[in-house]
């Protein structure tokens, strides 16, 4: 493979990484805390929403509810790095010569 060859399939490579990044930066992750604190990210971090799935869970104190959403944030947030990882493996395991990006 010559050298404008493998500029051309590295290009590639990087136009449909980007499309897959696109994919998984709309994509919907959620994680609920404790059962009573859902948090909804999308894989670029942005968020969707916080639900509660007891009302009763609003009428805790103040530091309990801001800790229940801090650790569903938190779960939410661990299940996009998650996802963002396995899509660069993805693409180094399968890059030109093994290269990463």
């Amino acid at each position: 493979m010559n050298m404008q060859q493998m500029i051309q399939a590295m290009n590639k490579v990087q136009r449909q990484y980007e499309k897959d990044k696109k994919v998984l930066d709309e994509k919907s992750f959620e994680y609920t805390a404790n059962g009573a604190v859902k948090v909804t990210l999308k894989g670029d971090y942005s968020m969707v929403g916080i639900e509660f799935s007891d009302p009763e869970v609003l009428k805790e104190d103040a530091e309990t509810v801001s800790d229940l959403i801090k650790l569903a944030y938190d779960g939410a947030k661990a299940l996009v790095d998650k996802a963002g990882e396995e899509l660069i493996e993805k693409y180094q395991k399968n890059a030109a010569g093994g290269l990463p990006f």
